[in-house]
């Protein structure tokens, strides 16, 4: 009886996430990145263009990645095509539950999502990684702590990886709520975040691509950090 009632709870469980699926893609609502393996044409940022440029630069083999910000998961699940142990965290249960919704439809291993507000303690008590995702984070953690603090925290991940992919919002992005508090980065941000990513551990640093999103007319750039 107990296995008859644990069959009926996974699929009651699988139903559930599945029409979860299918609501999400029949509102007319629009996402900030795709479904994976079940696409939406009203998304804000494409990602498909930035896991191209990702791809060819990750770590060759098993290891283990951190996806900062997870939201959708978009990226969390591509890195887990690639046998990595792939960890996506959030604060947002909604996204959590979509990012669950899609392991347990597509029947996905080795991906786990945790929900987090990643502040500095969480960065201290975390473990390491052998890669870690952060994009459009950064100007956040800038909105939310200063400037110096999220700096500090951008010096605690680095000893927690070995290699990053980071984007950051940019203070020429006029218009934005960020782009002042920004202002530390100068007139060229490229160099500036390029420098700090060198001052905080990472030997190589290079851009491997800029890339639109959507809410300004200003691409960010996307960097590839290794140690």
């Amino acid at each position: 009886m107990k296995h008859y009632w644990k069959k009926l709870y996974a699929g009651l469980s699988w139903a559930f996430y599945k029409l979860l699926l299918v609501v999400l893609n029949l509102l007319p609502m629009k996402l900030y990145q795709p479904l994976y393996a079940s696409p939406k044409a009203y998304t804000t940022r494409d990602c498909h263009d930035r896991w191209t440029a990702i791809e060819p630069h990750l770590p060759q083999g098993p290891g283990s990645l951190l996806d900062i910000g997870c939201n959708l998961g978009f990226f969390t699940f591509k890195a887990s095509e690639k046998e990595i142990m792939a960890f996506g965290v959030d604060a947002d249960p909604f996204y959590l539950m979509t990012c669950n919704a899609i392991k347990t439809t597509e029947k996905i291993d080795h991906i786990f999502f945790l929900k987090g507000m990643i502040d500095k303690k969480y960065l201290e008590q975390m473990p390491s990684y052998d890669t870690v995702f952060n994009f459009s984070v950064f100007h956040h953690w800038v909105k939310a702590y200063g400037a110096e603090e999220a700096q500090e925290m951008m010096r605690i991940l680095a000893g927690k990886c070995n290699t990053i992919f980071f984007e950051t919002g940019q203070p020429d992005e006029a218009g934005t709520k960020w782009a002042e508090k920004l202002s530390f980065m100068g007139d060229d941000p490229k160099s500036w975040i390029a420098q700090f990513l060198k001052e905080i551990g990472f030997k190589n640093v290079e851009v491997i691509g800029t890339f639109s999103t959507g809410l300004t007319a200003v691409d960010r750039y996307l960097y590839c950090g290794k140690k």
